[in-house]
């Protein structure tokens, strides 16, 4: 092996080290090529390759003209298994949920919900909008629909956690499966602002909605995710 290529691995191997051991924490800027290159006593080349590799290991994020950001580490949903979101991350560390905003509201004042399930419009629906954060930053934000035919009474309190394990273990519901689609959207003023996304940085907007074990819908979600946070993992089967 070239003595070059040893000192790229040795400043790989730092920063990932310091990314371990949360020095450098998620979105943290790393040092310039220039500092890393002076620290290192290495060109710019071998620096820059070292940062490349980094970003295609998914460890960081390079943005031109502003630097190498800490990224955090991609977390992979298996779209097949209905989970609430914090059952699913759970094993990435603790998920906050903050509420944003919650109203009991008619059906004909929610569009989306309308889309996507058969409801009288003077129907009422429970709606909240929830940030999911991790060590402090954001990860995804969602509006929930939830029809009160089904779910008459809400504990807020209980949506600053898992809302499926609430309506399982509080209210007795037997949950069936979800209908999901997946896509990569340009994000509103409200969602950039919450999910603290650059400028012209596409999200993936997944939306489902929710059935009960005996087929009755309950509740449609559109939750937006940073798109280099998330991979989506799902089985295909020909038959």
């Amino acid at each position: 092996m070239k003595q070059n290529d040893l000192l790229y691995i040795k400043i790989e191997n730092h920063i990932i080290e310091k990314i371990k051991d949360r020095t450098y924490k998620e979105n943290d800027k790393l040092p310039t090529e220039s500092e890393l290159c002076e620290q290192f006593g290495v060109s710019r080349m071998t620096v820059h390759k070292a940062l490349s590799n980094l970003a295609d290991k998914g460890y960081i994020k390079r943005i031109p003209g502003s630097g190498s950001f800490v990224k955090l580490t991609n977390i992979e949903r298996q779209l097949p298994l209905m989970q609430s979101f914090s059952e699913e991350h759970s094993k990435y560390g603790e998920i906050e949920s903050k509420l944003i905003q919650y109203s009991v509201l008619k059906a004909s004042f929610c569009p989306a919900l309308c889309r996507h399930i058969e409801v009288d419009p003077e129907e009422f629906i429970h709606y909240f909008v929830r940030i999911r954060v991790c060590d402090g930053q954001p990860l995804a934000l969602s509006y929930n629909y939830v029809l009160v035919k089904v779910v008459p009474s809400l504990n807020v309190h209980a949506l600053e956690k898992s809302f499926y394990a609430y309506l399982e273990k509080d209210l007795g519901l037997v949950l069936g499966y979800n209908e999901t689609i997946v896509r990569v959207v340009q994000p509103d003023k409200e969602v950039k602002k919450y999910l603290e996304v650059h400028e012209n940085e596409p999200v993936v907007l997944s939306s489902h909605v929710s059935y009960l074990a005996d087929d009755i819908p309950f509740e449609y979600t559109e939750t937006y995710y940073i798109s280099d946070k998330y991979s989506f993992k799902y089985n295909a089967y020909r038959h």
